[in-house]
């Protein structure tokens, strides 16, 4: 019944199409434009009440993603985007020079290792690393579709400080086995970086598990939110060490009608944000983790899973190459890729027929989630017969 109402939730997309491109964006629930509405009808007629009501949203959002990824509230701080929270935490300590793009202790010499997989949220902010400071960036080359701890033993060695990775790579889907890698990293005393983009809403996560340092995410994907609402969670005792990029009146303990103007940053992960965030998204969504609690994240995890498997079933019927990583469970997650013989052409026919998925990497990419069918499945697979 809970899937059920979850679908019914977005039937305003689905009535229109079979949509299949939440890996690129997700469709938003009427509640989550209700909320934004409501957020900035009490700002244009009550303006002062609104910086209440975004401190109690923004509590209770960072609440929800806490349970999501199993943190706690004060390990979280709202950013834009993907970009934006990895550019939050890359760099230097108060041991060292600050670099325009972070805060990790890395100096030159030190190299980070990632794999020819991801998304380039994940490798510009290393590259501009690289060139202001000094440090490797060791993009290797993927295996089975994304990085492995088999990767990590052949390419890393003694100045290895750090691996950034995506939970699940946004071209092939290939799940990444983040306890294996979060063990590794912890063994060989390395930042184990997270890009969350293309999981959090629709796959398993535990920071605490699989020891994550730093993830960063967004709203617009998985989590079926605004726009330029992202998230960044901070191990705990890491935060500390960690002197923000830019700062301003919210990154610091002091109340904001001070004229005093003492240097003390907060010692949560809110001393990230400088300024108030983006509280029309932020209410946006916290009613789409609202939605998706009330029906169960697991809940929408087993749906978006049967019915990906029901895809891939499906699509082994037909000539067309799937991507290795659907091979296994272990490594397959709910985007599924393949390759036709004629892709633009075959991308074309999907697309005209309101079947909405992308080309990437060489593939169509469907990414499947909690509210689609087995049926909307056949409706692909006919067009693609």
């Amino acid at each position: 019944m809970g899937i059920e109402l979850f679908r019914e939730a977005f039937q305003q997309t689905t009535s229109r199409g079979v949509f299949f491109d939440n890996a690129s964006m997700g469709p938003v629930a009427p509640c989550v434009t209700e909320a934004m509405n409501a957020c900035m009808k009490l700002r244009q007629t009550m303006p002062m009440k609104y910086y209440r009501f975004a401190e109690e949203v923004f509590s209770s959002c960072k609440s929800l993603l806490a349970e999501l990824m199993g943190a706690s509230p004060e390990e979280i701080a709202f950013t834009e985007s993907v970009t934006y929270g990895i550019n939050s935490r890359l760099a230097r300590s108060p041991s060292g020079i600050i670099s325009p793009a972070g805060s990790l202790p890395l100096q030159a010499g030190d190299n980070i290792i990632l794999c020819n997989r991801e998304f380039s949220s994940n490798v510009y902010p290393w590259m501009q690393l690289e060139r202001v400071k000094g440090i490797e960036v060791r993009i290797v080359p993927h295996q089975g579709g994304g990085l492995t701890t088999e990767l990590l033993e052949r390419y890393a060695d003694e100045r290895t400080r750090a691996v950034s990775v995506s939970s699940v790579e946004f071209g092939d889907g290939f799940k990444t086995d983040l306890e294996a890698v979060g063990a590794w990293c912890r063994a060989h005393q390395a930042y184990l970086v997270v890009d969350c983009a293309q999981s959090l809403g629709v796959m398993p996560m535990d920071v605490k598990k699989y020891q994550i340092d730093v993830m960063a995410g967004l709203s617009s994907k998985w989590l079926l939110g605004p726009f330029a609402t992202g998230f960044l969670y901070v191990r705990k005792d890491l935060i500390p060490e960690l002197i923000p990029p830019f700062v301003g009146a919210d990154s610091m303990k002091t109340f904001v009608d001070s004229t005093n103007y003492p240097f003390d940053l907060k010692e949560d992960a809110s001393r990230f944000e400088g300024s108030l965030p983006n509280a029309p998204g932020i209410a946006g969504l916290r009613a789409s983790l609202l939605l998706m609690k009330q029906i169960g994240f697991d809940e929408i995890h087993k749906a978006a899973w049967n019915v990906s498997g029901y895809l891939i079933e499906e699509l082994r019927k037909l000539p067309v190459e799937l991507v290795p990583c659907t091979e296994r469970d272990s490594t397959r997650s709910t985007i599924v890729s393949f390759r036709p013989s004629k892709i633009e052409e075959t991308y074309a026919t999907l697309r005209q027929n309101n079947i909405a998925c992308s080309m990437r990497c060489g593939y169509i990419r469907t990414g499947i989630h909690g509210y689609n069918t087995k049926e909307e499945v056949d409706q692909a697979v006919s067009v693609l017969k």
